[in-house]
């Protein structure tokens, strides 16, 4: 690591091959297809990982994305976030040759997909189960059912499921929460299959976060799930105890450039534009990520927790109350647990350390 001048983001690989195994066979037991979204790594290397697991299918968050997996040889791609009119050209260019699907939150695609839409694709319909970011909400079948009569006008496109995202799930308040949670919103996913298998058959009902993902053990009611974050956690896992730390997979390498003994604080190069805007309140105060060091192995946290306490556009402020403080000095790597691994790497996904 002697070679890291700038914030690195420093993947441990024992632990996020441990970690893509876990939830791969989680999904063989339950027999549902494992659809990883891609977009928390952004990572060709580990995109490797997860072929050596079997994975064939995979979801992501913008066109761009797609075509930098597609490059790579993945040829099965949901474009999971509401499809953007504006970018049907790309679209076309990446269904020619390619098995892509998009999401709809609504009819009002539809006019461009009708006029514009060269190849056939598939395409879901996003359910809003409790995140209130996008989608239709389980009860509303009659706005659902009249934008399936539009979107079947069209014979390139192909209604295969619904989609939902749980994202609300990451501030769940206890484990039990999640999992009430997560089989109320399966429940109004199958009444809408059921109301719909009517008119298609084989409808699917994907899935996806990492908290319910983690933590539920039997996925038979749906038939694929989409967890990302939990590729490599982060601190916000950790605190839900959703994750322990020896499933957490990244830190960010910050220099240390400051060190002020009259309030035990060091400034690192690495602030906003590294880490993200996520915080977490700890002993009532926010932090943006948490201390760890640097061995020869990975990382070690120390005795007594110490966090980012103040974050600038390139600053980081860290608290270290204890002997700790004493042994860094200005050059030393610091590593940061980040709050939000997701919004981290997509910062940084262009800096990769694997140890």
């Amino acid at each position: 690591m002697d070679n890291i001048k700038t914030p690195t983001l420093v993947v441990k690989e024992s632990i996020c091959r441990n970690n893509i195994k876990t939830m791969a066979e989680k999904a063989r037991k339950s027999n549902v297809v494992f659809r990883p979204h891609f977009k928390t790594h952004q990572s060709l290397k580990v995109g490797q990982w997860f072929r050596e697991e079997g994975v064939e299918k995979i979801a992501v968050s913008s066109f761009t994305m797609a075509e930098f997996f597609a490059d790579d040889g993945w040829d099965d791609i949901m474009v999971a976030f509401p499809f953007n009119p504006r970018e049907i050209d790309t679209l076309n260019k990446l269904s020619e040759n390619k098995k892509i699907s998009i999401l709809l939150a609504g009819n009002e695609s539809l006019p461009v997909l009708t006029k514009k839409l060269k190849n056939k694709i598939d395409f879901y319909v996003k359910i809003d189960v409790g995140s209130k970011r996008a989608g239709y909400k389980p009860d509303a079948v009659v706005r659902i059912e009249k934008m399936l009569d539009l979107a079947d006008m069209n014979d390139k496109l192909n209604f295969k499921g619904f989609v939902a995202h749980a994202g609300h799930l990451y501030q769940a308040k206890s484990i039990a929460d999640i999992k009430n949670q997560y089989e109320k919103a399966v429940k109004n996913l199958q009444m809408l299959r059921n109301y719909f298998s009517r008119r298609y058959s084989d409808i699917i009902l994907s899935w996806g976060d990492t908290p319910s993902c983690t933590v539920i053990d039997n996925f038979e009611d749906v038939d694929e799930i989409r967890p990302g974050n939990f590729v490599y956690y982060d601190y916000m896992q950790l605190k839900a105890g959703i994750c322990q730390t020896d499933k957490i997979a990244i830190a960010v390498a910050a220099p240390i450039v400051a060190k002020y003994v009259d309030r035990h604080e060091v400034v690192v190069y690495a602030g906003a534009v590294h880490l993200s805007k996520d915080s977490v309140i700890e002993n009532r105060q926010p932090a943006w990520g948490m201390v760890v060091f640097f061995t020869k192995d990975g990382w070690q946290f120390p005795k007594q927790p110490a966090f980012v306490r103040k974050i600038y556009q390139e600053h980081g402020v860290l608290s270290i109350k204890h002997d700790d403080f004493f042994s860094l000095k200005v050059g030393d790597l610091v590593g940061i647990i980040p709050v939000h691994s997701c919004l981290t790497v997509s910062h940084l996904k262009d800096s990769y350390y694997y140890i």
